[in-house]
């Protein structure tokens, strides 16, 4: 039987939440230290074959914010550097 449409939903997004984390951290070994997570249940998450734990999938979800900001500063910072050399005052 397959699950409702909200759960498959939401199934769906604490999967791609914890590949974007895999791809920040550089590979599944780095990714299940910094969950704090065994690294064979981090694989069958990774892998679909079970759905990940609403914990889990919070601590994910601060490893991908905390990049997204540190690329917003990186962002800014350029975006600065660009003004000073083509918008001199």
């Amino acid at each position: 039987s397959r699950p409702p449409q909200g759960e498959a939903m939401n199934r769906e997004t604490h999967h791609r939440t914890l590949m974007r984390a895999c791809l920040i951290a550089g590979d599944e070994v780095t990714l299940a230290s910094r969950l704090h997570v065994p690294l064979p249940s981090l694989v069958d998450w990774l892998l679909g074959e079970v759905p990940v734990p609403v914990e889990v999938f919070l601590r994910a979800v601060d490893i991908v914010i905390a990049a997204n900001k540190e690329t917003m500063a990186d962002s800014k910072a350029l975006l600065e550097q660009i003004r000073k050399r083509h918008r001199p005052d």
